[in-house]
């Protein structure tokens, strides 16, 4: 009898134990991958820009560079493609969130979201900048690219905006 109850002991312990195991373990699931999304450039003129600039560190005068570097940035991007105004009151097209970045030796860089109303751009800029004025030119030079010739959101590379997508044909 005794040996009777150790047994039934040790499998109800399995039992539990197994249990335990399975309401552990993580459900099988499936990932679908990102649709692919291409935005074409935008035509129309004068694109109203409102940047929003911070930084992952304290910044040593930050109300000075979101006074100043808006219209910095703007008149860089103005120097690709004369098209760009700071919105000053109005509805922006294009909304810049640009946050700088250190590596805490005086080296700068940038994460930069942009927002138009049907669709979105990222970028980042290593921290291999000394200066603000050049980050801020190159990050002025690549928005316009984005600008000026559309992105590609989720694609294989290399992206064209301009191509059409083949439907994708069912196996039999």
């Amino acid at each position: 009898m005794k040996r009777l109850r150790s047994l039934c002991f040790a499998l109800l312990l399995a039992g539990a134990f197994i249990a335990m195991a399975f309401a552990c373990a993580a459900p099988k699931q499936t990932y679908k991958p990102l649709p692919c999304v291409k935005h074409k450039p935008l035509s129309y003129s004068p694109i109203m820009v409102k940047i929003n600039l911070g930084g992952s560190y304290t910044m040593k005068d930050l109300p000075e560079a979101q006074r100043t570097r808006p219209a910095f940035i703007v008149n860089a991007m103005n120097g690709y493609s004369s098209k760009y105004q700071l919105v000053d009151g109005g509805t922006p097209n294009l909304t810049l969130s640009i946050t700088v970045t250190t590596d805490g030796y005086e080296h700068y860089g940038a994460t930069v979201n942009g927002y138009v109303y049907d669709g979105d751009f990222y970028f980042t800029m290593t921290a291999n900048y000394i200066t603000f004025e050049k980050l801020y030119t190159d990050i002025a030079t690549k928005v316009d690219g984005f600008i000026t010739g559309g992105w590609c959101n989720n694609c294989p590379s290399p992206c064209n905006v301009w191509a059409v997508d083949e439907p994708t044909k069912k196996k039999k």
